[in-house]
């Protein structure tokens, strides 16, 4: 197994955190290279601890060279990186590793709270930014166990790697027969999208926030406008949408959702939408839709389909597949119901299935015999 270069081990046996300082700051603090001692024997222990310096350093660097400090003592820097790199950041997280006889490695980390979590999704970044940080693995299928605490039931939840490839491909097996077909279509383009940027080999738990934050920004410099990516947000972080599948699934880490809250409307381009986007009818355009004169132009089923829609605020397409059947009463009381129980009947959200009331009004009309008849 290769070390990371940012470990080194003593005569001891006892591992190191080894940290170049950047040569722009090198002047500042002193010295070229950094090391800190982890104060453990073991590999993956040591690992994990130096995620955890190898962040807060990267913030003090940032920190230096944006206040532009001058120079900073050993004991400064020490202080500063104790207040990024608290003690209470540095639990460990404790991996079980086995080996199958076929080969296939099986690590168990043993998560209890949402900071270890944090921990874990650091150590997933550390590994996502390339060979030369983060070491070689074997085959994994990797597992973690979240304390009782955390869980209603306090059942371990597994995290079982897989491709982003063969995630995809078991994403848009489960909306096949449940969706749309324009939505599949949708959610299909979209996926295709971040495995084409990503890759398909790519492993799905090790997908972080700033893997989507490029993503994002290399559709926006193609040429992606904002409703575009708001969209592509929500078929891939939003509700119903890859990553929840993929937690739901045990192959991402339950939490923070990495696809959401990347891109939002800013203030030009919400007074833009509200002064040239969709605006309500006014009261005399209505007016003028269901005149009787506008009425009378449309055949008999189109009638009542406008009325129907007029009164209730069904969707056209709730309207337009409605059977007799779906004309009953309730309690005495006429009503309509929205349904997908028929044949080639569907409706857009769970919530759509309904039963409406009749109004007055349509009864007065005749929509009652006019069914009937």
């Amino acid at each position: 197994m290769r070390i990371p270069h940012h470990l080194s081990r003593s005569s001891t046996g006892r591992w190191s955190f080894v940290q170049r300082v950047p040569i722009d700051l090198q002047t500042v603090m002193g010295c070229r290279l950094i090391k800190r001692t982890l104060q453990t024997k073991d590999l993956a222990q040591a690992h994990v601890r130096a995620v955890v310096l190898g962040a807060g350093y990267a913030r003090l660097f940032a920190q230096l060279k944006d206040q532009r400090v001058a120079n900073l003592s050993k004991t400064d820097a020490d202080l500063l990186i104790a207040r990024l790199t608290s003690a209470e950041n540095l639990q460990e997280l404790t991996l079980n590793r086995t080996r199958q006889p076929d080969g296939t490695v099986t690590e168990q980390w043993q998560i209890d709270s949402p900071k270890d979590l944090k921990l874990y999704r650091q150590l997933m970044e550390l590994e996502a930014r390339g060979g030369a940080t983060a070491q070689p693995r074997l085959p994994v299928a990797a597992y973690a166990t979240f304390g009782a605490s955390h869980l209603r039931h306090g059942s371990a939840s597994a995290i079982e790697t897989m491709t982003l490839g063969k995630a995809r491909d078991a994403f848009l097996g489960t909306l096949k027969g449940s969706t749309l077909p324009k939505t599949f279509t949708i959610k299909k383009t979209a996926i295709e999208s971040l495995v084409s940027f990503l890759g398909p080999k790519a492993k799905v738990h090790a997908i972080t926030r700033s893997d989507l934050a490029r993503w994002y920004q290399d559709m926006r410099e193609k040429g992606a406008s904002t409703p575009t990516l708001t969209n592509k947000q929500s078929y891939i972080g939003g509700k119903g949408g890859f990553f929840e599948w993929g937690m739901a699934s045990g192959h991402y880490p339950r939490g923070d959702n990495p696809a959401s809250d990347h891109v939002s409307y800013s203030r030009r381009e919400k007074r833009a939408r509200k002064k040239l986007g969709f605006k309500a009818y006014d009261r005399s355009r209505i007016q003028a839709l269901f005149s009787p004169e506008a009425l009378a132009k449309l055949s008999e089923p189109a009638r009542w389909a406008s009325l129907l829609g007029l009164y209730t605020g069904a969707r056209a397409s709730e309207v337009g597949q409605l059977l007799i059947k779906d004309v009953f009463e309730e309690d005495g009381i006429p009503c309509i119901r929205i349904s997908d129980e028929g044949e080639h009947q569907k409706v857009k959200t769970e919530v759509s299935l309904r039963t409406v009331p009749l109004h007055p009004d349509l009864l007065k009309m005749g929509f009652l015999a006019w069914v009937q008849s």
